[in-house]
């Protein structure tokens, strides 16, 4: 078994943090701009807008940029997880055909290629492509072997010599 509970908890606790550090200095920049521009107004000052405009675009910037290589990858892992875990599962036998060494990107997730034969002859019609989260190990399996995958789109949910 590839994945467990303890995983989601694990990734899902990772998540609050990061959201805490995205979302809370945003809101808090929004607010000193809100507070800002209410000061300007209250003490008619024309020039204050600049001021406010500054603090609010440094406070999208932050959430914007942070959100995107921050704290977004986190909510794909999270999703694949829970996928993992709780998703559809298919199930699928055959013979390792080829383990890819080189990190691929599948829906927000690096993982590596692993084409696996279903057929009976080694035809190339019965090669079937899977991905496996590259945090994850093939340890104890090479080209050759015959495995049982349990997989949810493609992806590998479990992997176990058949």
């Amino acid at each position: 078994m590839l994945y467990a509970e303890a995983d989601r908890q694990e990734i899902l606790s990772m998540r609050k943090r990061r959201m805490l550090f995205v979302w809370l200095p945003t809101a808090i920049l929004f607010l000193v701009a809100v507070a800002s521009f209410v000061y300007y107004r209250l003490n008619h000052d024309d020039g204050g807008w600049v001021v406010t405009g500054l603090i609010t675009i440094l406070s999208g910037a932050y959430a914007i940029f942070l959100y995107g290589v921050y704290l977004r990858p986190v909510l794909k892992y999270a999703r694949h997880i829970s996928y993992m875990l709780d998703g559809r599962k298919r199930v699928t036998t055959g013979i390792i055909k080829e383990l890819s060494t080189t990190v691929l990107d599948r829906d927000g997730v690096d993982c590596y290629a692993v084409m696996l034969n279903i057929g009976q002859k080694d035809d190339p019609e019965d090669d079937r492509l899977f991905y496996l989260d590259a945090f994850k190990s093939m340890d104890g399996f090479q080209t050759g072997d015959s495995v049982t995958i349990e997989s949810n789109d493609r992806m590998i949910a479990s992997i176990q010599k058949a």
